[in-house]
């Protein structure tokens, strides 16, 4: 057997364990009862590899990307990471925003990755979030077909008033998305001031997944919003140019 396979995934496992909260060095290696030191060079390389991710300095640990690709069925997803993070570097650079990319897995909205800004005050995004709750999951629900859209709805419900106000059946739902779709852009505002704004990314003419921004709402003033619509769309040209260029390859 090799030991330090057995404590990667012993790290792996903690971690997955319960992924609403972030895991320091110290509880890690106490609770796996590992040498500090060696802890450390097994996280480093762990990080290194994209299985596992830090909020920042001196901060605790939570699962990255690459975990969530080896375990999500999604589709194209390496063509997708693969077409999206240098775009995404550059729009998060421009904007000193958090810049995300999402994708729908039954009924939640699953971050595949996230660059964060700067700024003291930042945007917390969990990796996983009921889709209704996030604008990244209304703006892929919004582009599926009607007849996907009703089955989703038969099989998860309709939001709760608090998630998503004014929803009443079926029928209000159906609207709204419609709404969104014709936009091409979902923007939401969170009971904590949290502005949320995203465009979807195509394939084959299929919607395949959202990016977008988060901000304290405090930050979106009338010329950071056109900002962030400009260069969102931008982007998610660029993303999607990109796909579907790899695409006719094969």
């Amino acid at each position: 057997m090799i030991q330090v396979i057995h404590r990667a995934l012993d790290i792996l496992e903690l971690i997955a364990s319960d992924r609403s909260r972030l895991y320091t060095l110290g509880e890690i290696s106490s609770q796996l009862k590992l040498n500090n030191a060696t802890c450390a060079n097994i996280i480093k390389t762990l990080v290194s590899r994209g299985y596992l991710e830090q909020e920042g300095r001196k901060t605790g640990y939570r699962l990255g990307s690459m975990a969530y690709l080896l375990t999500g069925n999604y589709s194209h997803k390496q063509e997708l990471l693969e077409a999206s993070i240098e775009p995404m570097n550059k729009l998060s650079l421009s904007l000193n925003e958090g810049c995300i990319l999402s994708v729908l897995k039954d009924n939640a909205r699953i971050l595949l990755h996230e660059i964060k800004s700067t700024h003291e005050l930042q945007v917390i995004n969990k990796k996983e979030k009921e889709a209704y709750l996030t604008s990244t999951g209304r703006m892929i629900l919004a582009c599926l077909e009607e007849k996907e859209q009703k089955e989703y709805i038969k099989k998860y419900g309709l939001p709760s008033s608090d998630v998503w106000g004014g929803i009443e059946d079926e029928e209000d739902l159906l609207l709204e998305l419609a709404k969104i779709r014709k936009k091409q852009m979902a923007i939401q505002k969170s009971k904590n001031q949290i502005v949320g704004v995203a465009v979807p990314i195509f394939m084959s003419g299929k919607v395949i997944a959202s990016i977008g921004i988060y901000l304290p709402e405090t930050r979106y003033t009338a010329s950071m919003q056109e900002r962030v619509l400009d260069e969102l769309k931008t982007t998610a040209e660029t993303i999607n140019k990109k796909l579907n260029e790899k695409n006719t390859e094969f």
